[in-house]
């Protein structure tokens, strides 16, 4: 993962006499924060992607709409009447996909929980829903608990809006997990370039890899007919 800065003697010297900052410092602390984010992302894109590839059964689908129309034999789950009232029967699906670990692998449960925007959002209704552990909104970052798991957000652009991504981690073995990341090379810097044209570039990098080890630790629950807040 690679991104690079630039800035010109022109800037370097306006923020050193008008406000005291270096630009090198302030870029190069920004680019390592972008690879941080990168690196986020990448790691909820691989996991959201590899349960995209799970047996039908570890696709479910929770029905936001507060009417009890759902045909007989349906799997979408939630059927009370009030769309709040509706939201606290969404723990049910979450149970559902460590019922359905559970069957297939004989272990299994929800021991982290990231969000699409809009469904995220609609997690604040869940009346075991907190905001221990909340994070400022940038890149991936946490929002809060529901019934003591900890949750997560992302942009649409990594989990559909109105899906949410569930991961299990076994807690009596800390090797039997998902996926598996490794870090290379932490942090790689070219040092700063001098160009001709008065303007200075650096690269920073990060090497690593990763292994998909368990994907049955992955599940998806799509939330149907969300309500629409923005009219």
């Amino acid at each position: 993962t690679t991104i690079g800065v630039t800035w010109s003697q022109l800037t370097e010297l306006t923020l050193d006499t008008s406000f005291n900052v270096s630009a090198e410092e302030y870029l190069v602390t920004y680019a390592a924060s972008a690879i941080k984010q990168e690196l986020d992302y990448r790691a909820i894109r691989i996991a959201y992607m590899t349960a995209k590839t799970n047996p039908k059964g570890y696709q479910i689908e929770f029905d936001a709409a507060y009417n009890t129309t759902n045909a007989a034999g349906s799997n979408l789950y939630g059927t009370k009447e009030g769309y709040r009232d509706n939201a606290q029967t969404f723990l049910s699906a979450v149970a559902t996909v460590g019922d359905v670990m559970y069957n297939d692998i004989k272990r299994g449960g929800v021991s982290r929980i990231v969000c699409g925007p809009s469904a995220g959002t609609y997690m604040r209704l869940i009346n075991q829903f907190t905001n221990k552990g909340a994070m400022p909104a940038e890149g991936a970052h946490q929002i809060g608990e529901l019934d003591g798991i900890p949750t997560f957000k992302v942009p649409d652009e990594i989990i559909k809006t109105n899906e949410v991504l569930t991961v299990w981690k076994n807690p009596s073995n800390e090797a039997d997990i998902a996926i598996a990341f490794g870090t290379f090379v932490p942090f790689f810097s070219t040092g700063v370039i001098q160009r001709k044209n008065y303007y200075k570039e650096a690269g920073l990098a990060t090497y690593g890899d990763w292994a998909v080890l368990n994907r049955r630790y992955l599940a998806l629950i799509t939330i149907k007919n969300l309500k629409d807040t923005t009219k």
